[in-house]
């Protein structure tokens, strides 16, 4: 028997070689196109000289990562543009329709890359980089791929309460012993509205949502207010996303935070757009964002990286939850959707 494993592995040998040489071929030749594609997109770029960067990030990390690709890249001036979501979507669409095209790459959060799909405000372009980034965190024609990731999580005051005090899922913040102890940071977040109801099924999110709204919710605008208050020892939890916790933490702040199933993610995007004067900078500044090295710029604003191969120390406990990437599609129903969170929180604006 042992003779004839060691003929059969003979015989297999051949086989094996020719697989690997393919394998090792093909990767070679991969790499080939790669490098191609780059120093491609360079000499082009370099004819262009000029790239225009509309973005929703604050000021220091798209400062940040702008001051990282043009060390890179010496021959490309940027011109960065700043501004809110709603401005930046409001200027977007007031440039479409005048006909007056100025923007090379689009940086916006959540439903409105899908917006800017259904509009023909971005372009299809795959990057390479893309590989690294799972399904859900990319579009699959290539018109957005997320840059960053905003987790919806709970943060809470470590003073007041410890880690396992905190309920596994949202239904455990019906107990009576929450009454006007929960703050939401936004009672018009309607994204994450939506993606609950998707995920609970509809009958059941809206039956969760009315049973919560009794719990005297507190209303606060802003991630990074709501974590301040929740430091300051207004309310003992809330929800915001984690990087303003990592933030106060590190400033010595008494807050952690915790994932409460579902972990829904809203998405920090990026695309081309569609009518781009300078396409192949924008495709090199794409680049850059995805590649390991602009995500971990990412990571040095505090921000946790999209990309699948990055890790994080101090996100890690993301990793071991199951993330809900949020469904853009749902971005077709917006106003449905956003009619139904004030009806069932009843919200009415803070004092």
């Amino acid at each position: 028997m042992t003779g004839f494993r060691y003929k059969s592995s003979i015989r297999l040998l051949p086989v094996m070689i020719s697989f690997l040489s393919v394998m090792i071929a093909s990767s070679a030749a991969f790499g080939s196109a790669e490098d191609e594609h780059m120093a491609k997109l360079i000499e082009q770029a370099k004819q262009e000289s000029k790239i225009v960067i509309y973005t929703t990030q604050s000021v220091r990390d798209s400062s940040r990562m702008v001051e990282k690709f043009t060390e890179k890249y010496p021959f490309l001036k940027a011109e960065l543009y700043r501004a809110p979501s709603n401005t930046l979507m409001n200027k977007l669409n007031g440039e479409a329709k005048a006909k007056r095209y100025i923007s090379d790459v689009i940086e916006i959060p959540g439903f409105n890359a899908y917006y800017l799909k259904k509009d023909h405000l971005t372009a299809s372009y795959i990057s390479p980089e893309s590989r690294a980034f799972t399904e859900g965190f990319k579009d699959a024609d290539g018109y957005w791929t997320a840059t960053y990731v905003l987790h919806y999580i709970i943060a809470f005051n470590t003073k007041l309460l410890a880690r396992k005090d905190i309920p596994d899922n949202y239904e455990g913040f019906l107990n009576p012993k929450w009454r006007g102890k929960i703050g939401l940071f936004d009672a018009k977040e309607t994204e994450w509205f939506a993606n609950m109801l998707k995920i609970m099924g509809e009958e059941k999110g809206l039956d969760f949502f009315r049973k919560l709204s009794n719990q005297e919710l507190a209303y606060r605008g802003g991630s990074s207010l709501m974590t301040d208050l929740i430091v300051a020892g207004e309310f003992p939890l809330g929800t915001v996303f984690p990087q303003a916790v990592e933030d106060r933490k590190k400033k010595g702040a008494k807050v952690d935070w915790v994932g409460v199933a579902p972990v829904i993610a809203k998405l920090g995007t990026i695309g081309l757009a569609s009518h781009a004067s300078h396409p192949n900078a924008a495709k090199l500044y794409i680049d850059f964002c995805l590649s390991r090295e602009g995500q971990a710029v990412l990571v040095e604003c505090e921000r946790f990286p999209a990309r699948s191969d990055m890790d994080v120390e101090k996100f890690k406990a993301l990793k071991a939850l199951k993330i809900y990437p949020s469904d853009f599609a749902l971005a077709d129903k917006f106003n449905t959707y956003s009619k139904q969170f004030a009806e069932v929180v009843k919200w009415k604006k803070s004092r």
